[in-house]
């Protein structure tokens, strides 16, 4: 008796171990799933457009060298939103789609090879580009790593904004 108490006793411990060492925030996002979302949604995207369903909204960011367009649907909901930030050594453009449950994010960083002020006479030249993905989702962020969403630190991750709230609050509404 005493050891079926001390293996059902070992076996709730351990439960309870496995239980709280599980992190329940690192849900797999499957990749297949976000490209058949993302496909779905420029296909809709696309033919809303073309039917004129599609209002296009452009605003400045205050405080920054920017701007943000933001596209609304039929609904009066923004569907996808892109926003522009300037700098002296670099220009960054991020998409924002608002798919169902989640916000896929998109990345260009323009790398000029001299800064901006440097000739405003002459044509900028692209040293180089970077491009990165991301998802947030559930209040968590994963970027694209080797065709695989890894979570990572909102620090870590460098884009603008993480919400339609901080984007709306960065242009003054």
């Amino acid at each position: 008796m005493k050891s079926n108490i001390k293996v059902l006793s070992l076996f709730f411990v351990l439960c309870i171990l496995i239980t709280g060492c599980m992190d329940s925030s690192l849900k797999k996002i499957n990749i297949d799933n976000i490209n058949s979302d993302i496909s779905g949604f420029y296909q809709k995207f696309s033919a809303d457009y073309l039917d004129e369903e599609i209002t296009v909204v452009n605003k400045d960011i205050i405080g920054r060298d920017g701007e943000v367009v933001e596209y609304i649907d039929a609904n009066n909901k923004v569907s996808r939103c892109t926003v522009i930030i300037y700098g002296e050594n670099e220009k960054s453009t991020s998409e924002y789609y608002f798919i169902d449950g989640y916000i896929y994010v998109t990345t260009l960083k323009e790398y000029y090879t001299y800064p901006i002020y440097y000739s405003y006479n002459r044509p900028i030249d692209i040293m180089y580009r970077t491009f990165d993905e991301a998802v947030i989702y559930d209040g968590m962020i994963y970027e694209l790593v080797n065709g695989e969403f890894i979570k990572k630190n909102i620090e870590d991750i460098k884009i603008p904004y993480t919400s339609l709230q901080e984007i709306n609050e960065a242009t003054g509404e």
